[in-house]
Order: structure tokens, then C-alpha cells, then sequence
């Protein structure tokens, strides 16, 4: 499947624009493609999916900024109502950055973060409140100190408490403020994992993903 990008779309640029004739942000391309009126917040891309890629489009460079561009049709239409994808996308952020985090009292949040993710997502999976995934328990090795501290902090907290969706939000926004001292590898890293996350939740098919975007058709 090939995604057809036209001459005329701006360059990616940081920030939110009124006119296209003034650059575009990913999600503002986005939009255009799903052919919607011109925003950086378009229905057709999930709330935190699209705060994510605009985060992750603010803090990398002009240069690394443009190899977001092949990812961006694979955003258009991965949305969903449902509160899972919220905390899906937090845990995937927040595993990639916990041990990435320079900052002591940052390691310590986004392990918190990760053990509360997992756990609410633990009756969705069929899991026993006690039972990580393996992917978050491997993560908590990597940080043992910090894993201890929020075994003993999150033991009486529950995701209730916050709302899932408060929680995944802050939890992303500590994720990407950790891995943004990684550099731009760290940030579209990050971004193509909360991407290929969401296209399973959604049934896509992983062979849709990464599609080859080609230049010169017009717009749809």
C-alpha cells in the first residue's frame, strides 16, 4: 500500500500554524491527509496518540523533524473511545524512558508511572493484580532502586484515584521530558512504538505500517 503525499504540503515545523502557507506541525498534516479542516488536533488520530507526535515534533530538530513525515499516514485513523489505548500508549512511553531518565527523582515517577499503567491494565489482560507483563517487569530490573521505591509508593494508590486519562497524559509527559535528553533517536523511537501499539488495538495489520510515501499526487 502506497500513501500519496502532494507537492504542496508545508514542511514539518514546530509549533501550531493558522496557514499552511506558514508550515505544518505533524498532526496539521495529518489532518490535511484525513482530509479534515486544517488542525493540529484532527478527529482522526486518538487524543494522546496526536499529544505525543506533537511533542515529539516540537523537540527534535529541523532536520530529525522531517523523519516523521513516513509515519504520519500511519497515524490517520487510530482512535478509539476506549480507555485502554490511553494507558497502552503511557506504558510504552514510560517503559522506553524509565530507564533512560538521568534524574533520580524522575527514574522514581516514571517507575511509579509504569507499575500503575500495568497494574490497571491488569484486568484487561486477565492478569492477577500481583502478575506484571514481562515487558514491565524486564523494565523494572533495569532500575532496581527506583522499582523498589514504587513498589512501596503505589501500594496504596490505585488508577481510579487520578482517571486513567490524567494519569496516561502526565505519564507520557514525564516519559517524553526523559527521553528528550536522549535526542531525536529516543523521541521517534518512542513515537513509532505508541504508533505500532495502537495499530494492534486497532487490527491493523503491521504490513500497512511504514507504508512508502511518494511525492507529486495531489490531495485527497
Amino acid at each position: 500500500m502506497t500513501t500519496t503525499v502532494p507537492d504542496s504540503l508545508p514542511v514539518l515545523a514546530p509549533g501550531a500554524h493558522r496557514r499552511r502557507t506558514d508550515g505544518g506541525c505533524f498532526m496539521e498534516w495529518a489532518s490535511l491527509l484525513a482530509g479534515e479542516r486544517w488542525s493540529d488536533h484532527p478527529s482522526c488520530t486518538h487524543p494522546l496518540l496526536a499529544h505525543l507526535a506533537r511533542s515529539v515534533n516540537d523537540r527534535v530538530g529541523d532536520l530529525q523533524r522531517q523523519r516523521l513525515v513516513p509515519l504520519i499516514p500511519d497515524v490517520i485513523g487510530l482512535t478509539s473511545t476506549d480507555p485502554r489505548w490511553d494507558l497502552e500508549i503511557a506504558l510504552v512511553a514510560v517503559r522506553r524512558a524509565a530507564p533512560e531518565a538521568a534524574d533520580e527523582d524522575l527514574t522514581r515517577a516514571l517507575a511509579a508511572g509504569l507499575l500503575t499503567l500495568d497494574r490497571a491494565l491488569a484486568s484487561r489482560d486477565g492478569r492477577s493484580p500481583g502478575a506484571l507483563r514481562p515487558s514491565t517487569a524486564a523494565t523494572l530490573a533495569r532500575i532496581p532502586d527506583a522499582a523498589a521505591w514504587a513498589e512501596q509508593f503505589t501500594a496504596e494508590l490505585t488508577v481510579t484515584r487520578f482517571g486513567s486519562r490524567d494519569l496516561a497524559r502526565t505519564a507520557v509527559d514525564h516519559a517524553v521530558g526523559a527521553l528528550a535528553a536522549g535526542g531525536a533517536d529516543a523521541l521517534l523511537g518512542v513515537l513509532e512504538d505508541a504508533v505500532a501499539v495502537c495499530a494492534r488495538l486497532a487490527g491493523r495489520s503491521s504490513a500497512a505500517l511504514g507504508a512508502p510515501v511518494t511525492a507529486g499526487a495531489g490531495a485527497r
